[in-house]
């Protein structure tokens, strides 16, 4: 019979790995166990859950398409003589709103420490090798979970600060150019105009002025009801065939780039073993592999 040294998988083993020999840790049942674990792998869970994160936020030309329609569309129905209240207004709620967005994310990651994190310790304590062998799971979709959310939140809270950001320096600029409602006021007051004649003014003054409904009040003043007819369906249509456009050539862009991404150039290699049973590595050839 012949001996288990002289095994052919021994031999090959011994020139594949160090001393010959295959050593398995168990990386959750090992020195510091549970807290040991997750201080070991803090580190990379971090890194995942920001990678996770910048994948869902990456800017890509779909994104851009998306923030060009949204931007359009906002300034196309902002009200321009929006008074310097309802801007302070519009401002505090948005904060409001995120501070709000914040309480979301802290209890949704409460929620998941507590209810993910917190059994699976359970598990821990009661089989070791039981733990080691969900927590990858676990931890892969508690991070997918958190991504997704925390992705959500960023861009809901950073559109916010966008629109404040925009009144609040829309605001500032149109007070250096025009004055205050104050200074208005004072103006008029100083000419000798009476009561009435300063409610007027200022009432012209924060009459609304929207993009959309003047150029809906051009179209609806055309005489002939064909030609308004074929005017308001032109224009009508001429934006949402516009968007629609835009996201097919933002797709193709995309799934271009994405294409290129995969395509990598990979070195084919063949492993051979000698008469000694020394493993033998020799490459056969470069080939270029693309998605189909």
């Amino acid at each position: 019979m012949a001996s288990i040294i002289n095994l052919s998988s021994r031999i090959i083993r011994a020139t594949a790995v160090p001393n010959g020999k295959r050593v398995v840790l168990n990386s959750a049942s090992g020195e510091g166990g549970f807290f040991g674990f997750l201080g070991s792998n803090a580190q990379s869970l971090l890194k995942g859950l920001f990678s996770l994160i910048s994948q869902g936020l990456a800017w890509t030309f779909t994104s851009i398409w998306t923030a060009i329609v949204v931007a359009t569309s906002f300034i196309f129905n902002f009200n321009f003589n929006i008074t310097d209240a309802e801007i302070q207004a519009q401002i505090d709620n948005s904060f409001v709103t995120i501070a709000g967005l914040l309480g979301q994310a802290a209890g949704k990651t409460l929620g998941y420490l507590a209810c993910g994190a917190l059994p699976a310790l359970g598990v821990f304590t009661i089989s070791p090798t039981v733990f080691e062998a969900i927590a990858p799971k676990i931890t892969e979709e508690l991070l997918e979970q958190l991504a997704s959310e925390y992705s959500i939140i960023i861009y809901q809270s950073s559109r916010l600060l966008l629109n404040s950001g925009f009144l609040w320096l829309y605001g500032s600029i149109r007070r250096a150019f025009r004055g205050s409602d104050n200074d208005l006021k004072n103006r008029l007051v100083a000419a000798g105009a009476n009561e009435e004649k300063i409610k007027k003014e200022l009432e012209a003054r924060s009459k609304p002025f929207v993009l959309s409904q003047k150029i809906q009040e051009r179209i609806d003043s055309i005489g002939g009801k064909k030609t308004r007819a074929f005017v308001d369906q032109a224009y009508q249509e001429f934006g949402v065939a516009c968007t629609e456009a835009g996201y097919v050539v933002a797709g193709a862009l995309d799934s271009y780039i994405y294409q290129k991404k995969l395509a990598t150039n990979e070195n084919l290699i063949e492993i051979q073993f000698d008469n000694n049973n020394n493993p033998v590595v020799r490459e056969v050839t470069t080939v270029n592999i693309q998605p189909h």
